[in-house]
């Protein structure tokens, strides 16, 4: 199932402080960076409260940081890309159904943004 009380949601729920501080200290690694988006994407596939709370603890900001400061590495770029894919996949889902958009920015292109990219 898909609820926030799932042993996914839950053990993604404990995880996710530790993922988000790893990319703030590790943010000029790029295997760190590389791993960290891949979770994120893999906690977000079909789980629409995983993919909330990502975007809730400011993860949209930290995967498109690491695609910017490391836009030359394919690894990374692959990772936060499927990372946002599967973020807004989830949620685009709960936006179009109930009309409920909360903090998200959808561009005209579909890109979906949580908040402002530091370089």
């Amino acid at each position: 199932s898909n609820s926030v009380d799932s042993p996914a949601s839950v053990a993604a729920f404990s995880a996710l402080p530790y993922i988000f501080h790893a990319m703030k200290v590790y943010s000029e690694t790029a295997i760190i960076q590389e791993h960290a988006c891949g979770t994120l994407a893999a906690m977000a596939l079909r789980r629409p409260a995983n993919a909330r709370a990502i975007i809730d603890g400011d993860g949209a900001r930290l995967i498109l940081t690491a695609m910017k400061r490391h836009e030359a590495n394919v690894n990374v770029q692959r990772q936060g890309a499927l990372a946002v894919r599967n973020i807004v996949s989830r949620l685009l889902m709960g936006v179009h159904d109930s009309g409920n958009n909360s903090n998200l920015t959808v561009a005209t292109d579909g890109t979906v943004f949580g908040g402002e990219v530091t370089s």
